[in-house]
């Protein structure tokens, strides 16, 4: 009977002491914690930084201008602001300052940066203007475009803001063109983004057209005289949301055509198939169909047509610019 007390005395012991170590082998690894690799947790941290910046970089918006893509900002001076020239640029694939791959060579003004006291010399020179001759020596196109100034500054006063100076710049990619975006701001009112392109002699000159958004004619005479003759316009375009008619087929697209600053909407048909469309095309799906600036002549069919369908009759541009030296 001791004997097997003595026995079962001894089993005890053993197990209360198996299971003491057992605990201690478990409180120390507690303690002690996961073993990771220093170096994993910072190359996670900078992963993380890295996808949180390139998501949250402000970027232009330029899909409104439909001036095809822009280069990144060479400088951002202020956060872009609402402008009252759409600005570059919404959906532009600008590269985020976070990635490692190398940016392309593509066109546009080389060395921006480093030109910015010529550029903000000429934009300045070109919103301080005191006449017509002054505004139109740092225009591009002067010779085109002066008689239209004439014309525009009869019915619009030749004044300038208190000129601040300029923001950011930005190269615009448009193979065979030396341009860019320059964001100008004054004291007391909204920043203005304005095109300008570096000449073959060095020389920096401002789009006045798309700066004005200039037209033949108010859009509130065209809507009322209906014309049948083509007239220039820039206008606003979008795929229409609540607009059905059963007379389209499957080669006819139909955009709703409005006034950057006039009220008033008006409906244009065009063939999707027909070669001379095909930029209209192209400007449409690069701007998602959604507030796309476009540079259009356009007029009515005939007297008896709608007052709200009108015919295109050739597309003068990429977004608000023409850059064919054609007259409007």
């Amino acid at each position: 009977m001791l004997n097997t007390i003595s026995k079962l005395v001894g089993c005890t012991a053993l197990v209360v002491t198996v299971a003491v170590v057992f605990y201690v082998a478990i409180t120390q690894l507690d303690k002690e914690g996961p073993k990771i690799d220093p170096s994993y947790l910072e190359q996670s941290s900078e992963s993380q930084a890295e996808h949180r910046w390139s998501g949250s970089e402000p970027q232009p918006r330029d899909s409104r201008l439909n001036l095809t893509r822009p280069l990144r900002p060479s400088a951002i001076t202020e956060p872009p602001k609402p402008d009252r020239f759409p600005p570059p640029p919404e959906g532009a694939q600008i590269p985020s300052r976070a990635s490692t791959q190398p940016l392309k060579a593509t066109p546009g003004i080389a060395e921006i940066e480093a030109k910015r006291p010529q550029i903000e010399a000429v934009v300045r020179k070109f919103f301080t203007a005191g006449t017509l001759s002054e505004k139109a020596a740092s225009s591009r196109d002067s010779a085109r475009v002066q008689p239209l100034m004439e014309v525009y500054y009869q019915k619009n006063p030749l004044t300038s803001g208190q000129w601040r100076g300029i923001g950011w710049v930005m190269p615009m990619e448009e193979p065979g063109h030396n341009l860019a975006y320059v964001q100008t701001l004054f004291n007391g009112s909204d920043p203005i983004c304005v095109i300008i392109e570096e000449s073959k002699d060095g020389r920096f000159l401002v789009d006045w057209e798309s700066s004005v958004r200039y037209s033949e004619i108010d859009w509130k005479d065209f809507l009322s005289t209906r014309p049948d003759h083509p007239t220039l316009f820039r206008v606003i375009a979008s795929k229409p949301t609540d607009f059905i008619d059963a007379q389209t087929d499957r080669t006819q697209e139909v955009i709703e055509l409005k006034h950057p600053a006039e009220q008033g909407t008006v409906y244009a048909y065009f063939n999707r198939d027909d070669p001379q469309f095909r930029s209209l095309l192209e400007q449409l799906k690069l701007g998602n169909w959604a507030n796309v600036p476009l540079t259009l002549r356009l007029c009515y069919p005939g007297p008896t047509a709608s007052s709200r369908s009108v015919r295109i009759t050739s597309i003068e541009g990429k977004g608000w610019i023409i850059l064919q030296h054609r007259r409007s």
